[in-house]
C-alpha cells in the first residue's frame, strides 16, 4: 500500500522546538524527516533507524551515550534521542522488512555499516541478525492483506476489533487465523490494528478532523489514548507527528 504523509506545523500540544519535520505512515512502517530529538526516554514496539549525515547521539537504557550517522534500535531498548538539526528515522515492523518502499534506505544502512552504532543485545536482537543476513524477509505484502485491511478500516471506528472477528471473516478457527497472521506478517494481530488505527486517524486530520475527531473515527477511546499510541510508537506527541497530515502522492483511503 502507498503510505500516507503527514506533516507538522501547528502544534495540537506543546512539544519541545527541536521536533519539525514530515512522518510518512506506511503499512507496518513509518518513516521521520526532519529535526528530531529531546524526547525523553521511551521504547518502540517497531525497530528504528537513525540516520543522520552529519551524526546523532542516542543514550541508551544504562546511560551511555552512542554518537554515530546511523544507529539502530531494536524493538523495545530502552533509549532516548538527543537533538539533531536534520536526521532521517525509520520505524519498521520484521514482517516489513521486505517492503519495496522501504528496501533503498535500509540498503543505505546496509552499506554504512562500519559507521553503525546498535543499541540493544550484545548478540542477536533485529538489527544485527539483520545485518548478518539471518533475518527472513517475507514477501511483502502478504497475501490477503488488502482485503484484512479493509476489514479492519471498515469495523475499526466502531471500537474493538476483535481477533474472533476477523477470522469469521476469513472462514477460519481463531487459533489457525492468529498463527497464519504471525507468520505472514511477523507480528500480532493487534499490533497491526493499531497501525491501521494510526493511518486512519491521519486520514480523519487530513479531512478536517480534529484530534478529538481523529481519534474516534479510527476507534481510540479519546484523544489520550491516540496520543498514547503515537507515543509509545514512535516516540513523538500527535502535535509533533499530526497536526496538518496530507496523503502522499497516490495513497488509497479506504
Amino acid at each position: 500500500m502507498t503510505p500516507m504523509r503527514t506533516h507538522g506545523a501547528d502544534p495540537l500540544e506543546d512539544e519541545p522546538p527541536s521536533w519539525r519535520g514530515d512522518l510518512v505512515i506506511g503499512d507496518l512502517w513509518a518513516s521521520w524527516r526532519g529535526a528530531a530529538g529531546d524526547a525523553a526516554p521511551h521504547r518502540h514496539l517497531a525497530a528504528q533507524a537513525v540516520i543522520a549525515p552529519m551524526g546523532a547521539r542516542v543514550v541508551d537504557g544504562e546511560g551511555q551515550q552512542h554518537g554515530a550517522t546511523v544507529i539502530l534500535i531494536d524493538p523495545l531498548a530502552r533509549h532516548a534521542l538527543l537533538p539533531v538539526v536534520e536526521a532521517q528515522i525509520l520505524f519498521v515492523e520484521q514482517g516489513a522488512i521486505g517492503a519495496s518502499a522501504v528496501a533503498p534506505l535500509l540498503e543505505s544502512i546496509r552499506a554504512a555499516r562500519n559507521k553503525t552504532a546498535i543499541i540493544g543485545p550484545a548478540e542477536g536482537g533485529f538489527w544485527r541478525t539483520w545485518l548478518d543476513g539471518e533475518a527472513p524477509s517475507p514477501s511483502w505484502p502478504p497475501p490477503g492483506s488488502e482485503s484484512l485491511a479493509d476489514l479492519i478500516d471498515r469495523l475499526a471506528p466502531f471500537g474493538l476489533l476483535r481477533l474472533e472477528t476477523a477470522a469469521s471473516a476469513f472462514g477460519l478457527s481463531s487459533s489457525r487465523f492468529r498463527h497464519r497472521f504471525s507468520e505472514s506478517f511477523g507480528l500480532p494481530f493487534r499490533r497491526y490494528v493499531l497501525w491501521r488505527r494510526l493511518r486512519l486517524a491521519a486520514v480523519a486530520m487530513m479531512q478536517g478532523a480534529d484530534a478529538t475527531g481523529a481519534a474516534h473515527a479510527a476507534g481510540f477511546a479519546d484523544q489520550s489514548h491516540y496520543a498514547r499510541t503515537l507515543r509509545a510508537m514512535f516516540g513523538v506527541t500527535a502535535g509533533q507527528a499530526l497536526s496538518k497530515p496530507r496523503l502522499a502522492p497516490g495513497s488509497r483511503v479506504s
